[in-house]
C-alpha cells in the first residue's frame, strides 16, 4: 500500500473516530437522544469502500500480521461495516435512549432498567420492570435483526463466510477456542454455582432458586447488605487515592460524567473521543458493588489511552486490541476481591461468609460472560434466527440458574461499547494477576514498580497486542482451569 494511502486512512480515520466516537459519547451517556452517526459516516464515504479493505489486506502481506497491520484491517472493516449500518444504528441509539415505558410507579428506558432492578428491593416491581420493557423490545429486535443481516452480507462483500468469522478474523478472536473454554468453564462450576447461589437466596431473600429470575440475581449480588460495605463514591477522590501508590496519577484529566439520566447506559463506559487529551467515563450510580466495579472495570479500559503518547500514528492512538484492554479492565475490577485491598481503602474485615458472597458474585460474572460467548458464537455464526431467542434463554438460564427472558436475545450482543466476547479477558486475568503478584508484590497494587509495568505497556498504545502481553507474563493459550480453580477454592 503507498504512503499516500496509508496517509490518508490515518487522516481521515481520525476524523471519522473523533466525530463517531463524540456522537456516542452523547447519545449512551443520555446528553441527546437522537444519533447522527449515518451523516458523521457519509461525510468520510471514500474511507467506507470495501477495495480498500481487500486492497490493504493484499498488499499487506505479512506485514498484516504486524500490531499496524491488524489494527488498520479491523478499523478499515469496521469502518465498512458501520458505515453501512448506520441508519439502523441511528434508529436503534435513538429509541434506546429516548422510549420510556412505565412499570413500578415510574418512566424507565431499556438503558435504565438495569439500574432500576439494581435498586428496587421489592420483587413485584423488579418482575414489573422486567415484563413492562416487551414494548420497546418488540420494536428494537427486528431493527437489531436488519443489523444483524447488514452486518452479514457485509462480512461477505468482504471476503468471509459471516459476521463471526470476519471479526476473529480481523481481531484475531479466537472465537472457537473461546466457546470451548467457556463450555468447560461453565461445566466445571456448575455444581457450585447452583448450591451456593441457592443457599444465598434462601438465606439473604428467602427465595427458593427454581422461583428466581435474572433481576433476582442481580439484586441479590448488588444487595443492601453489600450497599452497607461500599459506600457512594467520591470520584474527585477515590481515584487517586486508588492509583497513587503505583504512580498511576492520569497525566491529564479524566472527567467523570456521574448524573442520572434515563437515556444513559447503566453500566459504566469510557470511549476515547480524542486520545490522550479527551477521555470521560460515563457511570449511572445506583450505589453499592456495581458501581465500584463497573467503574473499575471502565477505569482500566481508560487508562491504556491515557498514557498514550501524544502525536503517535493514529492506529496507535485511537485503535486497540480489544482482549488486551478487557484484561486491564478486569485486572482493576478484581481489586474488589482482594482482601487486603478492601481493608486498605474501604476499611473492610473480612469473614468467611462475606468472601464467599463477594466470590460468589464474581463467579456468577464470569458464568455470565462465558455463557454471552456461547451465544454470540451461535449469533455470529449464521445461526437459524428463529431459533435465537429460545437458545440464547436456554444458554442463560442454564449459566445463571435462573429464568432469564429470550426476548433480549439480541440488545446486548451489537453495543458499540462492549465486546460479546469477554470471556477471553476474564480467562486471562488471573494469569496477569498472578504475575503481578509473583513479579512485584502480593499487594502489587502499593508498589510503584508495578505501576512502571502498565505504564510500559500503555504508552505504547496499539503496538502492545494482547498476544505479546500473554508472551510477557507467561500465558499459552488461555484456558479455563486455573479461573475454575479460583473459585473451588474459595467456594468448593
Amino acid at each position: 500500500m503507498s504512503d499516500d494511502t496509508a496517509r490518508f486512512i490515518r487522516s481521515e480515520g481520525e476524523r471519522l473516530l473523533r466525530g463517531l466516537y463524540g456522537e456516542l459519547f452523547k447519545n449512551l451517556a443520555g446528553r441527546k437522544t437522537e444519533a447522527r452517526t449515518a451523516d458523521i459516516y457519509n461525510a468520510h464515504r471514500e474511507l467506507l469502500d470495501p477495495e480498500l479493505f481487500i486492497s490493504h489486506k493484499r498488499a499487506a502481506g505479512k506485514e498484516g500480521e504486524s500490531p499496524s497491520g491488524m489494527l488498520t484491517s479491523s478499523f478499515l472493516a469496521g469502518a465498512f461495516l458501520g458505515g453501512k449500518s448506520s441508519g439502523l444504528t441511528d434508529r436503534i441509539l435513538t429509541l434506546e435512549a429516548g422510549e420510556e415505558f412505565r412499570a413500578g410507579g415510574r418512566k424507565i428506558t431499556i438503558r435504565s432498567m438495569k439500574a432500576e432492578i439494581l435498586s428496587e428491593p421489592k420483587k413485584q416491581k423488579r418482575d414489573e420492570i422486567g415484563s413492562g420493557s416487551g414494548e420497546i423490545l418488540n420494536r428494537l429486535n427486528p431493527l437489531y435483526s436488519q443489523k444483524l443481516e447488514k452486518l452479514a452480507e457485509c462480512s461477505e462483500a468482504l471476503g468471509f463466510r459471516n459476521y463471526g468469522e470476519l471479526i476473529d478474523a480481523t481481531a484475531g478472536l479466537g472465537i472457537m477456542r473461546i466457546k470451548e473454554e467457556a463450555k468447560k468453564f461453565l461445566i466445571d462450576t456448575d455444581y457450585i454455582a447452583g448450591d451456593m447461589l441457592g443457599w444465598f437466596f434462601m438465606k439473604k431473600m428467602e427465595y427458593k432458586p427454581k422461583d428466581t429470575s435474572f433481576s433476582d440475581v442481580m439484586y441479590l449480588l448488588n444487595s443492601a447488605e453489600l450497599r452497607g460495605y461500599f459506600p457512594k463514591i467520591d470520584f474527585a477522590a477515590f481515584p487517586g487515592k486508588v492509583l497513587e501508590d503505583m504512580g498511576l496519577t492520569p497525566p491529564r484529566k479524566v472527567n467523570f460524567d456521574t448524573e442520572k439520566r434515563r437515556g444513559k447506559a447503566a453500566d459504566a463506559f469510557s470511549i476515547p473521543v480524542n486520545p490522550p487529551f479527551e477521555t470521560a467515563i460515563s457511570i449511572y450510580p445506583v450505589h453499592g458493588i456495581h458501581d465500584y466495579e463497573s467503574f473499575f472495570r471502565t477505569l482500566g479500559c481508560c487508562l491504556c489511552f491515557v498514557f498514550t503518547e501524544p502525536g503517535d500514528d493514529f492506529e496507535f492512538l485511537f485503535l486497540r486490541d480489544e482482549t488486551l484492554t478487557d484484561t486491564f479492565s478486569r485486572l482493576f475490577a478484581n481489586l474488589l476481591y482482594e482482601p487486603k485491598w478492601l481493608k486498605k481503602h474501604l476499611k473492610i474485615d473480612i469473614d468467611k461468609n462475606f468472601l464467599n458472597f463477594l466470590s460468589l458474585r464474581r463467579l456468577m460474572s464470569a458464568r455470565l460472560d462465558a455463557a454471552r460467548a456461547l451465544y454470540a458464537w451461535e449469533l455470529f455464526g449464521g445461526g437459524e434466527p428463529r431459533e435465537m431467542p429460545d437458545l440464547f434463554s436456554q444458554i442463560m438460564s442454564d449459566a445463571m440458574k435462573c429464568k432469564v427472558d429470550g426476548r433480549s436475545y439480541l440488545t446486548e450482543f451489537l453495543s458499540p461499547v462492549r465486546s460479546p466476547f469477554q470471556f477471553k479477558a476474564v480467562l486471562t486475568e488471573p494469569r496477569l494477576r498472578f504475575f503481578m503478584k509473583e513479579s512485584f508484590d502480593e499487594e502489587w497494587w502499593r508498589t510503584k514498580a508495578a505501576g512502571d509495568f502498565l505504564k510500559s505497556i500503555w504508552t505504547g498504545g496499539g503496538r502492545i497486542t494482547y498476544t505479546a502481553l500473554c508472551g510477557s507474563i507467561g500465558q499459552g493459550d488461555a484456558d479455563a482451569r486455573l479461573l475454575s480453580g479460583i473459585f473451588e477454592e474459595f467456594l468448593g
